[in-house]
């Protein structure tokens, strides 16, 4: 049953995603490896928009490894202040650009080399590894979450650095070739219809199997039957 579930939510979110996936600077195919992974960090807690229209300005002023490496944190508090939580935000660019340069410029290169670098928290790792180390990782927050515990009725919501059950619905559901695509579908789809509130299941294309879905018609029965 859950593996019918799981190829059902991939085949057609990556349907769903060829149709009404949206279009972001960091998703373009010549987008660099380091761009994709400092544009995840910059999405924290951050809508995307915000992050499309500051993406050039940015990557202007830093383009690079090098570059981000020699930033002073005064710098990067500066840069960082349109976006919000600008002290958190250049703290951690300020921590990765010195890794780097302890590093003289290399970046990690395996899994085992992230424990000992300035890439920390469970979405940050797993980014590095799907677009820098080309693994198959999700980019799990708390609207890829919302889109699986609906779906899968996989319990109460809950902080997903600590959701085992989340964590691992999400490691099965990018088992999958087109990992990367199926990771934004996810993330669009949370976006645009199921939304933390009010949700269009109505038009959702994961409806006839979602338990969500099931669970709101069953109510909406017992209201019926009640009156």
């Amino acid at each position: 049953m859950r593996e019918v579930m799981i190829q059902f939510l991939q085949r057609n979110l990556l349907r769903w995603f060829d149709e009404n996936g949206r279009d972001f600077p960091w998703r373009d195919p010549t987008a660099s490896k380091y761009r994709q992974i400092l544009s995840e960090i910059l999405l924290q807690r951050t809508r995307a928009g915000t992050v499309a229209r500051y993406y050039t300005c940015f990557f202007e002023k830093y383009p690079d490894w090098e570059a981000l490496s020699r930033a002073t944190i005064e710098e990067l508090e500066e840069v960082m202040r349109p976006l919000g939580l600008y002290r958190h935000r250049a703290r951690r660019l300020y921590k990765l650009g010195q890794g780097i340069k302890r590093r003289h410029g290399r970046v990690p290169e395996s899994s085992g080399e992230l424990a000992d670098s300035g890439f920390a928290g469970l979405y940050v790792i797993n980014a590095y590894e799907l677009f820098v180390l080309r693994g198959r990782r999700p980019l799990l927050d708390v609207n890829m979450s919302r889109v699986l515990k609906r779906y899968f009725n996989a319990g109460e919501f809950m902080d997903v650095r600590h959701d085992k059950a989340v964590q691992a619905l999400a490691n099965d559901i990018v088992e999958v070739r087109r990992c990367k695509e199926l990771n934004w579908a996810i993330l669009d789809f949370a976006a645009l219809v199921c939304t933390r509130r009010a949700p269009a299941c109505g038009t959702c294309t994961l409806s006839p199997r979602c338990l969500y879905r099931q669970r709101g018609q069953e109510r909406g029965q017992e209201r019926e039957a009640s009156r």
